[in-house]
């Protein structure tokens, strides 16, 4: 869910713009995390691009001008309750090595098999080479699964083939990523609501993103929709 106004109106609105700038372009490439979550390369450079983005939006609100009377002891104490938070502090960590030494060291854990709407039914599953598509995985499921363990025809209603996976980055937190930086995010979006208050002003710095379920699950009728005209089904799995 983009901001509540356009985001052009937003930031010029805004009396702390390129710190407005800053959080919802975290927030976009948030997004392009999910929406390329299958795609090895795409996540982890888009998960790159959220890190560098998210440390600079405290960047930006120190470059500021027109800092009203009091900014500099209230930044001091929002300072201290940002290092306070562990898993900021691991962003800020996250940053530095992507920035100044190597790549973060990613997992991403995968179940393929079949699947009914989206609940994983039967198959196999555990850590592979994560730098592999999960399309090339799902071309791979199809050439062992149909016509072994599924009829090409796939006349059991909304089950097809799948890929479930999970990525994992233990330099930012135990489980799933995205979910670590979604919370990241909001918690700067709390600093940016603070910060206007401070300014006299208001900004709305909540968003959402979609369920977890609906982007770690790629099916075969996701990347050709046209199947599911082919086997008959109604509606598409939800």
């Amino acid at each position: 869910m983009p901001p509540r106004k356009s985001l052009s109106e937003d930031i010029a609105e805004s009396p702390i713009p390129s710190t407005v700038d800053k959080f919802w372009e975290a927030w976009y490439f948030l997004l392009a995390m999910v929406g390329n979550y299958h795609d090895p390369h795409a996540f982890r450079y888009n998960l790159n691009a959220f890190i560098q983005a998210l440390r600079n939006i405290t960047f930006m609100l120190q470059s500021e001008e027109n800092k009203p009377i009091g900014f500099e002891k209230w930044y001091v104490e929002k300072r201290e309750e940002l290092k306070a938070n562990p898993q900021l502090e691991r962003f800020v960590k996250a940053r530095n090595l992507v920035v100044k030494q190597q790549m973060l060291a990613s997992k991403s854990d995968l179940r393929i098999g079949i699947f009914r709407r989206r609940e994983f039914k039967l198959g196999v599953g555990g850590e592979v080479n994560h730098f592999r598509d999960s399309r090339e995985l799902l071309r791979l499921a199809q050439q062992f699964y149909v016509g072994f363990m599924i009829d090409e025809e796939h006349s059991a209603l909304y089950e097809q083939l799948g890929v479930f996976r999970e990525w994992r980055v233990e330099a930012i937190g135990e489980g799933e990523v995205v979910n670590h930086c979604v919370e990241a995010l909001r918690a700067m979006g709390r600093l940016v609501e603070q910060a206007h208050e401070l300014w006299g002003a208001k900004f709305d710095g909540s968003f959402e993103v979609p369920d977890l379920q609906s982007y770690q699950v790629l099916l075969e009728s996701d990347v050709e929709p046209e199947l599911l005209e082919k086997w008959g089904w109604l509606e598409r799995p939800v």
